[in-house]
């Protein structure tokens, strides 16, 4: 018996002239493309090696800089979103994890402007059936980092307010903290519920709350800032990754911050206090400014900074639609951002309201990270699921919910992408495709079959705008189409099973 798993007749759905050709249109290296290429089954066992006959990790691009031309072969770029139906299903992709079917009928019944409404505006919305759902799980919260990864991914995946989830992901990813570091308690849980509740609030609030915050303290060494010996990590950070951003401050004015934090400590690591023995009274010169400021006023002379718009509104932008936004569409949202004193959540509605959100840079510029992968194909495809076997495969695809690698969170955009995270990515789309189990379900038969009576184009078409928010170019319906067809016959369950993995396999999956 060969040592090597034998092709999986889904594996070899495509010709390499065809999947290179795709992969070109996306911005795969072929390089990189060879590596999907060379998978062969499915599921690729846990110890293969990252190196080897697979590839070494390779740049994935996602779009071109304004200016340069596509190459003569590749297919055309996707267009500007121009029909509403086509901007809804983007929007619930980019503002939240996807959609079922019915979802998406119905909130393309009601427009994209009431959709953008629904989202931004969720405090209203009643999402008792979540709280029900997670209630009835017994979750070690504080003591077991896994029950907390399950609990936050099934809050993404199942609630019915998914831009505030969304945003949680995005803050959690910003101001950041390792429970490796931070270490068991209700300091994980804490941040991240202070995440979900004023995510959307101004943005001052959030900092000085941030700059109180057990999780934050503990993983930035703040809790031990004294007057005698200024511990300097989080003021560091609270300008270079919070706020500014490199070149917008000096060395003198992380000190003189520092000394501003001084006696913030924590009580038993869960409760802040302020210690005035340990705090610095004197005054400060900080940003240009002079005074007996605490950590507090710190915050407030940053937030004055115009840099601080700007860098705040550019990383929003960034996570919703594209890198490296227009200077024109930073100034526009950074103005609002002031004129609203640093509230993000009518900046956030602006972004979804902005003809640049449904743009050809847009539109699939963004490589899904593992936890939107995971999260996304739970949701549109309707699985049931407690979330234990697909927390570990999100971890094997390179994103373990608070567990980032390092201060500055995760990279995102090309870093997903690597021969060893594209097995793992195909790996997830297989273990979908083919749940059946009663801890990770999918109903092939409930979700697809009421599309496949008309044969596979018509069932290609529906996982299309279901999975892929209306970028399906015809000639890759005809390739996903001939080869379910081409594929043996199986029962209806099995082939809707195969359809559902040809799409989630595809290099368009990884892309939103």
């Amino acid at each position: 018996m060969s040592s090597h798993p034998q092709p999986h007749p889904l594996a070899l759905a495509m010709s390499r002239r065809q999947f290179l050709a795709k992969a070109a249109a996306l911005g795969v290296t072929v390089t990189a493309a060879s590596a999907y290429l060379a998978v062969g089954a499915p599921t690729v066992s846990a110890g293969a090696p990252a190196g080897g006959r697979y590839p070494p990790a390779t740049p994935f691009r996602t779009g071109r800089p304004a200016g340069e031309a596509a190459p003569k072969d590749a297919p055309a770029a996707p267009r500007a979103l121009a029909s509403e139906d086509d901007r809804v299903a983007h929007l619930l992709w980019r503002a939240g994890f996807g959609a079922s079917a019915a979802e998406l009928a119905r909130f393309r019944g009601m427009g994209l402007q009431a959709t953008i409404d629904h989202l931004v505006d969720f405090e209203g919305v009643d999402d008792s059936a979540l709280e029900a759902r997670l209630a009835e799980q017994e979750f070690d919260l504080e003591g077991r980092v896994n029950h907390i990864q399950r609990w936050q991914l099934q809050r993404m995946a199942y609630t019915e307010r998914p831009l505030q989830e969304k945003m949680t992901l995005f803050w959690h990813g910003i101001l950041t903290s390792s429970r490796k570091k931070t270490g068991a308690g209700p300091q994980t849980l804490q941040q991240n519920e202070l995440f979900r509740s004023q995510g959307m609030g101004r943005y001052t609030d959030l900092l000085k709350a941030v700059s109180r915050d057990p999780a934050m303290m503990v993983y930035l060494d703040s809790r031990s800032n004294r007057k005698a010996a200024p511990n300097e990590n989080y003021s560091r950070e609270l300008m270079e990754l919070f706020t500014l951003g490199i070149g917008h401050f000096s060395e003198e004015d992380v000190r003189e911050s520092a000394r501003a934090f001084t006696g913030w400590q924590l009580r038993r690591k869960r409760e802040f206090r302020f210690n005035k023995r340990h705090h610095d009274f004197g005054e400060k010169t900080f940003l240009g400014q002079t005074g007996a400021f605490d950590g507090d006023d710190v915050v407030d002379i940053i937030m004055a900074q115009p840099a601080a718009a700007d860098y705040i509104c550019r990383r929003l932008w960034r996570f919703f639609a594209y890198d490296d936004p227009e200077p024109a569409v930073v100034a526009r949202l950074s103005a609002i951002f002031r004129a609203h004193d640093t509230e993000i959540r009518p900046v956030v509605r602006a972004m979804l309201e902005s003809d640049e959100f449904y743009s050809d840079r847009a539109v699939g510029a963004h490589v899904k990270s593992p936890v939107e992968l995971a999260v996304g194909a739970v949701r549109a495809l309707e699985v049931s699921t407690n979330f234990a076997a697909i927390a570990r495969m999100t971890d094997k695809m390179g994103q373990a919910l608070f567990v980032p690698p390092n201060v500055a969170g995760w990279p995102g955009g090309a870093a997903w992408i690597n021969s060893s995270a594209l097995l793992q990515r195909i790996n997830f789309a297989n273990a979908i495709a083919g749940a059946r189990s009663n801890q990770l379900r999918f109903d092939p038969v409930g979700v697809l079959g009421g599309h496949a009576a008309g044969g596979s184009g018509a069932l290609v078409d529906f996982l299309g705008d279901l999975l892929l928010g209306a970028r399906l170019r015809p000639e890759q319906r005809a390739i996903l189409a001939a080869r379910l067809d081409g594929l043996p016959a199986a029962s209806n369950n099995a082939r809707l099973r195969s359809a559902a993995y040809l799409v989630l396999a595809s290099p368009d999956f990884q892309l939103v």
